[in-house]
C-alpha cells in the first residue's frame, strides 16, 4: 500500500505529539487522521476506515488498551494493524499490547526513521495479508463453483447408468456403483437387444476422477450403440475397440467384459477385454468363475476377442464385478481377493439379485473398515429362474 493511498489515524492526548507524528507522515503522502482518546478514535473510525493506527495507551476518557480491544472486537476493523505509542516499558505492559492484538510498539519519544520503517513495514504485511485473503476467497469460489459442477457431473453420470434391469421372464437383476472420487471410470449395463437377449456389460478405465469419467461415457456410449448390429459379444468387443482407437486422446485403456444372455433358453455368450472374470453361483450353492475367452483391454492396441458359451439352470446366479471388490484394502494393507468374494456368493446368492449386491458392498465396505476407498467398487448381479 503506497503513502499517497494509506491513511493513519494517531490518537494521542498531547498536541505536541500529535504535530509531530503529523509532520513526519504527511511529507511521505500519508494522510492523517486524528483523534485525542479512544472514544473519540471509535467516533472517527465509524466515518472513516484506518489502513493503520497509531494509538497513545496513556489517555483520558478511554485509554488505549481499551481502544484496542474494541476495534479488535469489530469485524469490519479488527485486522487494520495497530501500533502502540508509549513511554511505558514494562514486560507485563507489552505483553497485554500483543495480547489484545496490537502488532508493534514504538517508545516516545519516538525516532521519526524508526517510525516511518515500522509504519511502512506494517502496512506493506497488511497490504500482503489482504492480497492473500483476497485470493484465497478467490480460490474458495472457485472450488465451491468446481465442486458444484462435479457434483452436476456425478449426478449425470449415475443417471446415465441403468436403474433397473430390463423386464425379462425369469429374470432378477440389480446393480450400483460407488466411485472412489467425485466421478468414477466404472460402468455397466443392461442393453436390452432383439429377440428379447439382454446384453450385460461390466466394465473399468484406467485411472480415475474426470479423466476416467469422460473416457467411461465414451467407451460406454460406443458399445451401448453397437450392441444390436453386432453378432456376438466377441464381434461387439471388437469393434468397440476400433472406435475407441480413433477416440482416446488421453491413452486410457478400459477392461471389459460383455456377455448376451437368452432369458428363453438360459444361453449365455460372453467375451472379455482383460477384465475379471465373472462368477456362477450354481443353485446347489458351488461357485465357477468364467475364465475363459480372456483377451486384451479396448483402447490400447488393435485386437480381436475370442467368444465363449456358459448355460445358466434355473436358480443360478451370475455376479459381475471390478476389481474395486477383489482390490479393496483394508487398514492392514491386506486385500480383500477373490476367495472372500467366492465365499459371500456362496453364502448369501440364494436370495434376490438386489439383497446379493447389498451384501457385497456391505462385506467390502466392512472389510476396508477405515481404510481409505482405493478404487471404484461396482456389482450387478442377474439371478435366473427358468422359464415357466
Amino acid at each position: 500500500m503506497s503513502g499517497v493511498s494509506a491513511k493513519i489515524l494517531v490518537v494521542d492526548d498531547t498536541p505536541s505529539n500529535i504535530q509531530s507524528l503529523a509532520a513526519t507522515l504527511k511529507p511521505a503522502g500519508y494522510q492523517v487522521l486524528v483523534a485525542t482518546n479512544g472514544q473519540q478514535a471509535l467516533d472517527v473510525m465509524a466515518k472513516v476506515r484506518p489502513d493503520l493506527i497509531l494509538l497513545d495507551i496513556m489517555m483520558p476518557v478511554m485509554d488505549g488498551f481499551e481502544a484496542c480491544a474494541n476495534i479488535k472486537a469489530n469485524a469490519e476493523w479488527r485486522d487494520i494493524p495497530i501500533i502502540f505509542l508509549t513511554a511505558k516499558t514494562e514486560t507485563a505492559d507489552l505483553v497485554k499490547g500483543f495480547e489484545l492484538g496490537a502488532v508493534d510498539y514504538v517508545n516516545k519519544p519516538f525516532n521519526a526513521h524508526e517510525l516511518m520503517a515500522r509504519v511502512h513495514t506494517h502496512l506493506t504485511v497488511d497490504r500482503l495479508r489482504t492480497s492473500v485473503s483476497e485470493k484465497n476467497a478467490a480460490l474458495e469460489k472457485a472450488q465451491a463453483q468446481m465442486s458444484a459442477e462435479l457434483d452436476l457431473a456425478r449426478a449425470m453420470q449415475v443417471a446415465i447408468l441403468p436403474s433397473r434391469f430390463p423386464v425379462a421372464p425369469g429374470c432378477d437383476g440389480s446393480a450400483r456403483m460407488l466411485p472412489a472420487t467425485t466421478m468414477g471410470g466404472d460402468f455397466y449395463d443392461f442393453i436390452e437387444l432383439p429377440g428379447g437377449r439382454i446384453g450385460l456389460v461390466m466394465a473399468d478405465v484406467s485411472g480415475k476422477g474426470v479423466p476416467a469419467a469422460f473416457f467411461m461415457a465414451v467407451a460406454r456410449t460406443n458399445l451401448n450403440a453397437l450392441a444390436a448390429t453386432a453378432s456376438g459379444p466377441a464381434d461387439c468387443l471388437q469393434r468397440t475397440n476400433d472406435v475407441l482407437l480413433t477416440q482416446n486422446p488421453m491413452d486410457l485403456f478400459v477392461t471389459v467384459f460383455y456377455a448376451v444372455f437368452d432369458p428363453a433358453t438360459g444361453s449365455l455368450a460372453y467375451a472379455n477385454g482383460g477384465h475379471n472374470p465373472p462368477l456362477i453361483r450354481r443353485a446347489n450353492g458351488t461357485v465357477e468363475m468364467l475364465t475363459a475367452a480372456s483377451g486384451l483391454v479396448l483402447g490400447m492396441f488393435p485386437a480381436t476377442y475370442e467368444q465363449d458359451t456358459a448355460q445358466l439352470a434355473p436358480g443360478d446366479t451370475l455376479v459381475l464385478y471390478t476389481d474395486g471388490v477383489t482390490e479393496a484394502f483394508n487398514v492392514d494393507v491386506q486385500m480383500y481377493e477373490e476367495a472372500r468374494l467366492i465365499e459371500r456368493v456362496r453364502a448369501d446368492g440364494g436370495g434376490s439379485a438386489k439383497t446379493l449386491v447389498a451384501s457385497i458392498f456391505d462385506s467390502v465396505i466392512g472389510f476396508s473398515g477405515a481404510a481409505p476407498q482405493s478404487d471404484d467398487i461396482t456389482v450387478a448381479v442377474l439371478s435366473w429362474a427358468g422359464t415357466a
